[in-house]
């Protein structure tokens, strides 16, 4: 009966997986995944993660949090003063190739940070959210609709941060410790703010400029200039972005870079406070 019933909890997991795809997309949107798709590398994850497989079986037991509220795996103890730490951030989703980076990194097995914005949290990518907390990726502020926020008067400021906040927190049950101001804009209202909200300012060290430059191998490359302790910056709302990560990864595997997230990098962040690498 134990046999039984484990592989009937590994049957659950990988029909939880496949759940999870990203949902079908129509004409331009389609050719552009075609386009991606041959340069991914859907493989078995590179080492066996006990904790993480443990924390899946756990949420697909009768009691166990469901659909609102994923199992999140407990926090990792990584020393960067001993290992070449890298933190590897994806901003402005989620979106339809969310899925996808995901994917990637659990082949890799990496954990990254998502800053999201609000009002891209929908019935079609929520699920997304949840996979991201389960599967111990950490979850970012990056307001609700990309606004400048150092331009925006206190109450307008604190409703784009709050709403984002309630957001994520209906969704996966986590409460958010991290934001990232829309294009890197703050000020000391922003920073005041966002120590009421109880959110450290995380920028960055390396931008690829994704957004710019469509070029997955120019993207990889300004990727895979990172040094221990730097936080990355990326979109995963570009279908280029997505082709570029596996090469990145490989490259970042062979210069023997562990993946952790912005508070695994930082250790504590305080909140207000700015940050662009370790």
């Amino acid at each position: 009966m134990r046999i039984g019933f484990v592989l009937l909890s590994l049957a659950l997991v990988a029909g939880c997986a496949q759940s999870r795809s990203a949902p079908s997309l129509r004409g331009a949107e389609r050719k552009a995944v075609r386009a991606v798709a041959p340069h991914f590398r859907f493989g078995p994850v590179r080492r066996f993660d006990a904790d993480l497989l443990r924390w899946r079986l756990a949420g697909a037991q009768r009691g166990a949090p469901g659909a609102r509220l994923p199992a999140v795996p407990p926090p990792r103890q990584i020393d960067c003063r001993q290992h070449r730490c890298v933190a590897l951030t994806f901003d402005d989703g989620p979106a339809e190739y969310t899925g996808h980076v995901l994917d990637l990194l659990a082949a890799h097995h990496a954990r990254a940070t998502f800053f999201m914005l609000g009002q891209m949290i929908t019935g079609e990518t929520r699920d997304f959210v949840r996979r991201m907390a389960s599967e111990g990726h950490e979850l970012g502020n990056h307001s609700w609709d990309h606004a400048s926020l150092s331009g925006l008067p206190p109450e307008a400021l604190r409703r784009e941060l709050e709403r984002t906040q309630e957001a994520v927190r209906a969704v996966t049950g986590v409460r958010m410790r991290l934001m990232r101001p829309p294009y890197g804009a703050t000020n000391k209202s922003v920073e005041e703010e966002s120590k009421q909200e109880g959110l450290a300012q995380i920028l960055w060290a390396v931008d690829t400029l994704d957004w710019l430059n469509r070029n997955p191998t120019v993207i990889a490359q300004r990727s895979a200039a990172a040094k221990p302790g730097d936080i990355v910056l990326m979109h995963d709302i570009h279908p280029t972005t997505v082709q570029a990560l596996p090469h990145l990864l490989d490259e970042l595997d062979r210069k023997g870079f562990t993946y952790v997230t912005v508070s695994e990098l930082l250790g504590s962040p305080a909140p207000g406070k700015t940050y662009t690498n370790r």
